[in-house]
């Protein structure tokens, strides 16, 4: 691990996203930046007076360095508490750097990653008051985007750790390369991936051929009892069928892998949607196609 990009927004569960960070840079080491968007547009008319521009201006400017210097505390608060986290736990081999700018969130993280590159991405699923209007369309849209593992972590009390690993398999020739890179990133935490595939009760026979010809790629790994395989019949709603294999399983961590059309549409039945996976309140982890 080289390079670790956590944009935040000091929500309620900032320092849950951090823990996930940080655990990942220890294994190999790397930086971790911290990074937050401030808004810096905000529009005042008062036709009350006839300087109304002007002093829009001016009030707009001195709001905007207030943000500003909230922003920068806020961060300053922040990167002591992950500094300290370091300290406690040891760690050597893990560098922080921090970055404050205005504008649209969305817009600007879309260009930090492209300036960056990051090797991973960890970010919480939602932002202040626990919607998904602007931060979940952000965190949407850098997991089917971005070129690097995207770890989105919900708003959870405490660090799951990466023990039991649920990848959502399609069943796609993408999924070897997206395993052999799953395995790679995890395989220093000792973690069990567990593959499944969620099939309706009229099941199409090639699913188990292909599950098989899948498996038989990993033989060696699971020998070891680092991956599993499942075929999971559903005869009941897409949500319960989920929820059951997290909890049977101990899942802390759900992959998959992104596509541009309906997330997730062909591995469950029709009707499974983005909203069964953010529903069972486990962090996932969005793996590019490719390992970049």
């Amino acid at each position: 691990m080289k390079k670790i990009l956590v944009p935040v927004d000091f929500s309620g569960h900032t320092h849950i996203t951090c823990t996930y960070a940080l655990e990942l840079a220890k294994l190999s080491g790397g930086e971790i930046k911290l990074f937050h968007t401030y808004f810096d547009q905000i529009i005042i008319t008062d036709t009350s007076f006839p300087d109304t521009l002007n002093m829009s201006s001016i009030y707009n400017e001195e709001l905007m360095k207030d943000i500003y210097n909230q922003a920068l505390h806020s961060m300053k608060e922040l990167e002591e508490y992950v500094r300290e986290m370091i300290s406690k736990s040891m760690i050597q081999n893990v560098t922080l750097t921090t970055k404050v700018v205005g504008g649209d969130v969305e817009h600007e993280l879309k260009e930090l990653c492209s300036d960056y590159h990051p090797d991973l991405v960890v970010m919480g699923t939602t932002g202040k008051g626990n919607t998904l209007q602007v931060w979940g369309k952000v965190s949407t849209y850098i997991m089917d985007h971005a070129k690097a593992p995207v770890i989105t972590v919900p708003a959870i009390k405490n660090f799951l750790g990466f023990k039991n690993i649920m990848f959502a398999a399609d069943l796609t020739d993408g999924n070897e390369t997206t395993l052999t890179h799953l395995i790679s990133l995890f395989s220093p935490l000792e973690s069990v991936i567990h593959v499944v595939h969620f099939i309706a009760k009229v099941k199409p026979t090639d699913v188990y051929m292909k599950m098989k010809g899948l498996q038989l790629k990993f033989g060696e790994e699971e020998l070891q009892q680092k991956i599993r395989f499942n075929v999971i019949e559903i005869e009941e709603e897409n949500q319960k069928a989920i929820d059951h294999f997290v909890a049977e399983r101990k899942i802390d961590l759900i992959a998959f892998q992104p596509h541009r059309r309906s997330l997730l549409s062909m591995i469950f039945t029709k009707k499974i949607t983005r909203k069964n996976l953010f529903e069972t309140n486990i962090p996932m982890v969005a793996m590019p196609s490719e390992k970049v």
